[in-house]
């Protein structure tokens, strides 16, 4: 039977292969130490789980507005002024499940058959399949040789007169750079001037270190009439199995995305929303105790790593990952495996260190791998000794070959 052609355009996770094995092993019984996780291993707030537990309780279990409660669109509201100094109206923000699915909303509402949509290298893995599930094509800025950031004269030499939108992602998975205002400003005077939207994706907004200050690119200018601001619960309140996104931008283009939203999924969960409600006008102690706990776990993994000389990695300053260079490890042979590539290392550690990381190709940076810290201390201890004992016997190798 034939399938859509749409399905040749998107290609399947890069990082499959390696959590198969991983599966397989543990299966078998075999302690693997996984520092792939893309989600905070804290318990979501006790507060926020028990509204979510009141909604039930009080019969609130059925469908919303398709945009979202008014009260929590309110709320967002509020916290867009209050956090990132942007004027929203409740009307101004449609509430999904999850903030994948207000990204891929924002792609359906704003950009057209061929059009060109700008984002850095190295990239959340969604991006370019969005773009292309969405029509478009994706056109990618490659910052490994510009401190793994857009800066004014990579993003003017990449506008075209196709381009239709830009992605931003700050603070960024995989990497953990964080746009300085300054920098973001640079940006802001070229987008400014030209008419395309901006896709700003803050969903690490609150996971931030060393004393930074989230800036949102949407407050500069007029920009905040061409920009969907992206941002959820999921990351900075551990509640990414309740599934809550949400997006903000200008009246008609929230609009679009609305009707998009209202033919394949409708409203996101009654209940979590409720949820998200508390999450948002409720205490935020926990949220600080666990953004301070991913800090000390992120300077535990640079005393680590800067142990040895041969690591090269992107120093986070914000998200929960570490992207750590390991293409000087390429052309090794480890008895009858022989290193070529990010896929290639990642499995090789995976069936021989049962250490699981996630292969930089996947991100569009097949130099590099990505950990996460969203893991127990001992955990982590465990993964970076198996790491570095790994990385010392490929050194000894290189070095007599």
């Amino acid at each position: 039977m034939k399938l859509a052609s749409r399905l040749s355009r998107v290609e399947a996770s890069k990082t499959l292969q390696v959590k198969e094995k991983a599966l397989q092993l543990k299966a078998q019984g075999i302690d693997v130490v996984d520092l792939t996780a893309g989600e905070p291993d804290f318990n979501t707030p006790a507060n926020i789980c028990q509204a979510g537990i009141e909604a039930i309780n009080n019969g609130f279990t059925r469908y919303t507005a398709n945009t979202g409660i008014p009260e929590l669109r309110e709320a967002i509201a509020r916290k867009l002024k209050k956090d990132n100094n942007l004027e929203f109206s409740a009307d101004q923000i449609i509430v999904s499940n999850g903030a994948k699915q207000s990204i891929l909303n924002a792609l359906f509402a704003l950009v057209e058959e061929g059009d060109e949509v700008l984002f850095a290298s190295p990239y959340w893995v969604s991006y370019p399949e969005q773009v292309k599930i969405a029509g478009a094509v994706p056109r990618i800025i490659d910052t490994t040789k510009t401190n793994f950031k857009i800066n004014p004269e990579s993003l003017e030499k990449s506008i075209t007169s196709k381009t239709r939108a830009i992605i931003l992602n700050s603070p960024c998975n995989p990497t953990g750079v964080v746009y300085t205002e300054e920098e973001l400003r640079a940006l802001a005077d070229i987008l400014i001037r030209k008419d395309i939207w901006i896709i700003a994706d803050e969903i690490y907004e609150k996971i931030i270190f060393d004393n930074l200050k989230h800036v949102s690119i949407a407050t500069f200018g007029n920009l905040i009439e061409k920009s969907i601001v992206i941002n959820g619960v999921s990351k900075s309140y551990a509640m990414t199995g309740w599934r809550i996104g949400y997006a903000a931008g200008p009246p008609a283009a929230v609009k679009g995305m609305s009707k998009i939203q209202s033919h394949y999924t409708s409203n996101a969960s009654s209940i979590s929303q409720k949820a998200a409600l508390e999450a948002l006008i409720g205490p935020q102690q926990e949220i600080e105790r666990m953004r301070q706990t991913f800090e000390a776990r992120r300077n535990m993994i640079c005393t680590q790593l800067n142990s040895r000389p041969y690591f090269s990695y992107v120093n986070p300053r914000g998200a929960f990952y570490f992207f750590i260079r390991v293409s000087d490890m390429y052309g090794c042979k480890c008895g009858d495996y022989l290193i070529t590539d990010s896929v290639n290392f990642s499995t090789y550690f995976t069936e021989n260190y049962h250490l699981v990381t996630v292969p930089g190709a996947a991100f569009g940076a097949d130099d590099y791998i990505r950990i996460s810290f969203a893991t127990s201390e001992a955990q982590i201890e465990k993964g970076m000794k198996l790491l570095i004992n790994g990385m010392d016997q490929m050194m000894d190798l290189i070095k007599k070959a």
